[in-house]
């Protein structure tokens, strides 16, 4: 039996399936309970979650580019015109990463709002210019986009998507 949850922001409608549906999305608190795999990004640098080709063709990467490893936990893209972008993955230790997501994404604040990627949970916080996207990929680890440009959220998204598609092709 499916379960459709209205999720406001760029994503429309998830559907939600199985024994997940049980419980209110505002109180998962477990990547269990969204029906996908967890896997953990950091087995790979940020960089090579988002090649150079794939950044150029989302616009966040010029043509003589190529995306910066700022420390072993992030990658930084820019077209040098309209956008840059962040790529970094997040390891939590004292507080899951889930119930982080969650909790941000209903907490009523002004900016941020639930969105998922691939089924995955995420919240993006917008400010002006810019959006902050926090995905759990598992109960231990988050992928983080910070992108400044036009449509940031939406773009931040579709970066996300880039970087589960990855981990789910490798």
């Amino acid at each position: 039996m499916w379960a459709r949850v209205a999720v406001a922001g760029v994503t429309g409608v998830l559907l939600v399936g199985g024994c997940a549906a049980d419980r209110e999305l505002a109180d998962r608190d477990s990547i269990r309970q969204f029906e996908v795999s967890a896997w953990d990004p950091s087995d790979a640098h940020p960089c090579d979650l988002v090649s150079d080709p794939t950044a150029r063709e989302l616009r966040i990467l010029d043509q003589e580019g190529s995306g910066s490893a700022q420390s072993d936990a992030n990658c930084f893209y820019t077209n040098r015109v309209d956008a840059s972008v962040d790529v970094r993955v997040e390891t939590h230790e004292e507080r899951d990463a889930v119930a982080g997501v969650i909790e941000a994404a209903f907490s009523g604040r002004e900016g941020q709002t639930y969105v998922h990627v691939e089924g995955y949970p995420g919240v993006t916080t917008q400010f002006p210019d810019s959006c902050n996207l926090s995905v759990a990929v598992s109960d231990d680890h988050s992928v983080y986009v910070q992108v400044s440009a036009d449509e940031a959220c939406e773009r931040a998204v579709e970066v996300a998507r880039v970087v589960v598609a990855h981990a789910s092709a490798g």
